[in-house]
């Protein structure tokens, strides 16, 4: 009996592996993935520019890279003499010195510039097509840092100027893999059927490009949680954003996808490391937790003789901690 229905995946015409570096930018996919990622000590590329939800903000950032431009003091502004924000990113700050504040800025953006150089994947969420503008200037912002709304001009972009705006940085990126995904969390406080009328632009925009450039793929994060996980038991309480067992479920999905089986086994030998590292023992100085520590240590031991690029610092600390 078929309980679900599931979303088609295709394998990946290439691979992850653990020597490969990846940036991911966006909205919440692109956080969870991340963080997953980081936990299984795959190579994850510095992102400074946080959470970002619409497309023109994430390809703005990205241009950035590739172009290796600073940030200027035309850069940041000043709202009302209580805080400094920078429109392109989710930072903001009390009102410190402005030299300072863009001084950390371009620290940051700094080791971007060596991530993207870095990376042969990059993966891309996008949250929603809705847009704000910022009235004195008529940027698109990334963040509008809780300024009011009277602020900025609301509007829905087009398919057409998404493509547009990433034909242009996807001509520069050269052999990079490309992976787009649209988030599956609802913007609803704009309105189901606005949430819909974004969705769907996402969609459209991502299609062309995925038809116009080879290295360019989709991954249905959104398809997995929409349509696979469609009862509200994996929502949170907001009945928006996905619970730990959604996410898992789509990294598990994620996993399938882009990494070996030769991968996918390393990624479960280092997960059972994380956990034992975790465990919490009833009793530290019983013989049988110090024989489980040993074993413990000897396993990472093997595992890094295997594979000398891996790093087991905290899980050592860890462990010598339950001793």
């Amino acid at each position: 009996m078929k309980l679900i229905t599931s979303a088609k995946i295709p394998k990946s015409d290439f691979k992850i592996t653990y020597k490969n570096e990846v940036l991911l930018m966006g909205s919440c996919f692109s956080q969870n993935i991340s963080k997953k990622l980081e936990e299984t000590k795959f190579k994850v590329a510095a992102n400074s520019f946080g959470t970002i939800y619409n497309p023109i903000s994430i390809a703005d950032n990205l241009n950035r890279l590739v172009s290796e431009k600073l940030y200027t003091s035309d850069d940041i502004y000043n709202y009302k003499n209580e805080k400094l924000v920078n429109f392109s990113n989710q930072n903001s700050c009390p009102n410190i010195n402005e030299e300072k504040f863009l001084s950390l800025e371009n620290e940051q953006l700094s080791a971007d510039f060596f991530s993207l150089k870095q990376s042969d994947t990059i993966i891309l969420t996008f949250g929603t097509a809705w847009v704000y503008e910022w009235q004195e200037t008529g940027q698109i912002v990334a963040n509008c840092h809780k300024i009011p709304n009277v602020n900025f001009t609301k509007h829905l972009l087009s398919v057409e100027e998404i493509v547009e705006t990433y034909s242009s940085i996807l001509n520069k990126l050269g052999d990079k893999n490309i992976v787009f995904t649209v988030s599956p969390v609802r913007h609803s406080k704009n309105g189901l059927h606005e949430n819909n009328l974004s969705k769907s632009t996402l969609h459209l925009a991502i299609h062309e490009l995925v038809k116009k450039f080879k290295n360019c793929s989709y991954f249905p994060a959104y398809e997995i949680v929409i349509d696979e996980l469609r009862d509200y038991r994996f929502y949170k309480e907001d009945m928006v954003h996905p619970t730990d067992q959604a996410i898992n479920y789509v990294w598990k999905k994620f996993s399938d996808t882009y990494f070996s089986e030769e991968t996918n086994q390393l990624k479960e030998e280092i997960i059972k490391i994380n956990n034992a590292a975790s465990h919490k023992p009833f009793n530290y100085e019983s013989i049988e937790h110090q024989q489980f520590i040993k074993k413990q240590l000897e396993v990472i031991n093997q595992l890094k003789s295997k594979n000398p690029f891996l790093s087991f610092e905290k899980e050592i600390k860890q462990l010598n901690q339950l001793k």
